[in-house]
């Protein structure tokens, strides 16, 4: 039995005007009026997530009525309030921040006298792009974090998207019978794939997975080297505000009294297979710890996560 660790640091660094960042940088912004039009100084806006735990943040906005919230981790739910005294407060919900992307989003402060509560309700559903023929599944982190992973590899992952296999579980996957050597593996736009067997060529710590696309199918001019597919690996990057987490996955005999139990003879071809199965003990422990924020706010950030595999 041996021990590796897996352990990813990503720094993000950025001079005046110039952002060189490991990992894409999300933005909210917009400007904030009057119903006559003119920008409205000082106002504070707090941004937060809803069934997240991680710190709100808060902003003014300019003299011009502009503010803006940089370093955002992509995701859903995101909430957001201004304030002013003698205006009415105003709450955005359901906010959605994409990788890579600037989220624009004005905002009208009406007087507290001409306020009025609305309240919404509103079915989604899923758009269809047509003008795009790409076949793909993505999986962000909040998805990834509920699945009852068997192991702590992306290659258990990809094979959720459908057509995608790995049935002699070599974490090289198979899309739509393509070689296995037919399927290449980005990471933040780079190949990750060995250039002398053609496999895959780099293992990751899930923690640091902010999103992962499955291309099956009809990919445009921007991939390529590939016949099979392609996993497009977008990996977390920190922000303005300090984070961390401690988690650990365990599996053990201990919690299960009958042991992994042989198949039944029915279910096995007339093989019942070793009645010693149920005798089996073994305890796997993984554990791993992840933290991010800024050095200089709006300057250097960084994210780091480590995990021990025994």
């Amino acid at each position: 039995m041996g021990f590796r660790p897996r352990a990813l640091l990503l720094l993000i660094l950025a001079l005046p005007g110039t952002i060189l960042s490991a990992g894409p940088d999300s933005v909210l912004r917009g400007r904030i009026i009057d119903r006559s039009g003119e920008p409205l100084p000082a106002v504070l806006l707090v941004l937060r997530r809803d069934h997240q735990e991680q710190p709100e943040q808060t902003a003014r906005s300019a003299e011009d009525g502009t503010y803006s919230f940089s370093g955002l981790q992509p995701g859903t739910s995101y909430r957001l309030a201004a304030s002013l005294p003698g205006r009415a407060t105003l709450e955005i919900a359901d906010l959605v921040v994409k990788p890579g992307e600037t989220l624009i989003q004005d905002l009208v402060l009406l007087p507290e006298s001409q306020a009025r509560e609305y309240l919404r309700v509103q079915g989604k559903m899923d758009v269809v792009n047509t003008e795009s023929a790409t076949a793909s599944t993505t999986f962000n982190s909040e998805f990834i974090a509920e699945l009852p992973l068997f192991g702590r590899d992306y290659q258990d992952i990809l094979v959720l998207a459908p057509g995608v296999t790995d049935v002699n579980k070599t974490g090289n996957p198979n899309i739509h019978g393509a070689r296995d050597v037919d399927v290449v593996t980005l990471v933040d736009g780079v190949s990750t794939t060995d250039p002398f067997t053609g496999l895959y060529g780099q293992n990751l710590n899930v923690e640091s997975i902010q999103e992962i696309e499955v291309i099956t199918s009809a990919a445009d001019a921007s991939y390529g080297r590939a016949q099979g597919g392609f996993a497009n690996i977008l990996t977390k990057s920190g922000g303005n505000e300090f984070q961390g987490s401690f988690k650990f996955f365990l599996r053990t005999d201990r919690l299960d009294h009958d042991g992994a139990d042989p198949e039944k003879p029915e279910l096995a071809g007339g093989f019942p297979g070793s009645a010693d199965v149920n005798q089996l003990s073994f305890t796997d422990l993984k554990p791993f710890v992840s933290v991010s924020g800024a050095f200089i706010r709006d300057r250097l950030w960084y994210y780091a996560t480590a995990e021990f595999i025994q």
